[in-house]
C-alpha cells in the first residue's frame, strides 16, 4: 500500500505561530491604521507614524502612541525583532536597527 504524505507535526506548528502572529498584527478589528499619537526619535516627533521607520545610528526612542512599535534588527525592517516599546515607554535603539509601527 503506498504511503500517504503528511505535513510534519512541526510544520504545523510554525503555521500556527504564523497565523496567530498575523492576527496580533492585525487585531481584531481587520482594517489596520496608523498608531494614534507621536512617536520621538532622537528628539524628532513623527506625529502618528506608520511602518517602517529607518534612522542612522543609534536612537532615543519613546512611544507617546497608543501601540507598541518594534525595533528590528536588520536595514528597513527586515531581520529580528529585538525590541519592543509599549506605550509610554523610552528605549534605546542600537544602530544596526530600524523600527517599525504597526
Amino acid at each position: 500500500m503506498p504511503r500517504r504524505a503528511t505535513t510534519p507535526p512541526s510544520a504545523l506548528g510554525t503555521l500556527g505561530t504564523l497565523a496567530a502572529a498575523a492576527a496580533l498584527v492585525l487585531g481584531a478589528g481587520g482594517a489596520a491604521h496608523a498608531s494614534s499619537g507621536d512617536l520621538v526619535v532622537n528628539g524628532r516627533a513623527i506625529h502618528e507614524p506608520s511602518g517602517c521607520i529607518a534612522h542612522n545610528g543609534p536612537a532615543a526612542v519613546a512611544n507617546h502612541t497608543d501601540k507598541p512599535v518594534f525595533i528590528t534588527s536588520g536595514r528597513w525592517c527586515t531581520g529580528a525583532i529585538i525590541g519592543v516599546i509599549h506605550p509610554g515607554d523610552t528605549r534605546f535603539a542600537p544602530f544596526t536597527s530600524n523600527i517599525y509601527a504597526p
